[in-house]
């Protein structure tokens, strides 16, 4: 079963619910917590995608962790998602949910990684760089990669721009594989 495309489903759903009980934005928050949670708690994702624990036991745990800290659309969308042996995609769910609210609000983020942090005027440098290729409002993620020894690598959507050193060392190496220094006849 492809996952991205229940995740999808799932989350335009509870999109749609949302957006008909005006309640986008906690919803929102609701799913950056449960991503945020799944991610830094292993247990929580095995628990998720465990055949064994029955749905009774997910159920109280599930209440027990959220039931506080969520709203009340979203914390009986992950009940009926576990009575429906969906809880194995909450997490992409969440994801996705994410996702379509930034879509909704022109919201587009961009992955900036580089060697160091960037400084304040990096970023206001690529914010207005990014304003001049799309009317989104741009979310700059700052991501540390060593292994590009230096310049930067965007992405955002399917499209990357990558200006690092890693990527000028690899061209030069291609360039110097395809010259030929053997010539035939001598």
């Amino acid at each position: 079963m492809n996952v991205s495309l229940v995740a999808e489903r799932y989350a335009k759903a509870l999109f749609e619910l949302a957006l008909e009980k005006s309640a986008v934005e906690d919803v929102y928050q609701d799913s950056l917590m449960i991503t945020r949670v799944c991610e830094e708690s292993k247990e929580l994702r095995l628990l998720l995608k465990s055949p064994i624990i029955n749905s009774g036991k997910k159920l109280t745990i599930i209440r027990e962790i959220f039931e506080k800290n969520i709203h009340q659309i979203t914390l009986t969308y992950l009940l009926i998602m576990v009575r429906k042996n969906r809880e194995a995609f909450v997490p992409a769910i969440a994801v996705k949910l994410a996702e379509l609210y930034q879509a909704y609000k022109n919201i587009l983020t961009v992955h900036f990684s580089s060697p160091v942090l960037p400084d304040e005027e990096t970023k206001k440098q690529v914010l207005a760089l990014m304003e001049k290729f799309t009317t989104f409002d741009v979310d700059l993620k700052a991501e540390i990669d060593a292994s590009l020894i230096g310049g930067f690598v965007l992405n955002w959507e399917d499209k990357q721009y990558d200006a690092s050193i890693r990527r000028e060392i690899d061209d030069l190496r291609s360039t110097i594989a395809k010259i030929n220094l053997y010539k035939k006849g001598f």
